[in-house]
């Protein structure tokens, strides 16, 4: 289990270094996909992580990745700016939550960009917030 301290970076969209971001603060993955793609500044890498958000759930996804640069984490939902500062280190970046709106009825499709410098992506998760336990 991960300390009070991690797990709140964690929440807050500051990496750690994992292979998977960790159960913590109430989220939980729902769906996984490998990456293993470099981000092109000219055009979305898509993370294979479509759903369709379920009416008043708060979802974030987060990816697993190395880098010297930044990266832009998409649909504008979850639009948040992600910073790899570690070329051979694999962080967590997470992004902002956001809740489904009653009336949305949209798919969601996982994708980002890159920014600035190098950015390679190894995996992607989905992940719904529960305030109920999760066995981890």
């Amino acid at each position: 289990m991960l300390g009070a301290a991690a797990a709140a970076a964690l929440t807050a969209g500051v990496g750690i270094a994992s292979a998977a971001p960790a159960q913590a603060a109430g989220f939980y993955t729902i769906k996984s996909a490998t990456v293993g793609k470099y981000l092109s500044t000219s055009s979305f890498t898509h993370f294979g992580l479509d759903f369709k958000p379920q009416p008043g759930v708060t979802y974030r996804y987060c990816v697993v990745g190395r880098g010297t640069g930044t990266a832009n984490l998409q649909p504008t939902a979850f639009a948040t700016t992600a910073t790899f500062s570690n070329s051979s280190l694999l962080v967590t970046r997470c992004t902002k939550s956001w809740r489904t709106p009653s009336n949305y009825g949209s798919w969601m499709g996982p994708a980002a960009n890159k920014l600035s410098g190098s950015v390679y992506i190894s995996r992607a998760y989905v992940q719904r917030y529960t305030t109920s336990s999760v066995p981890v």
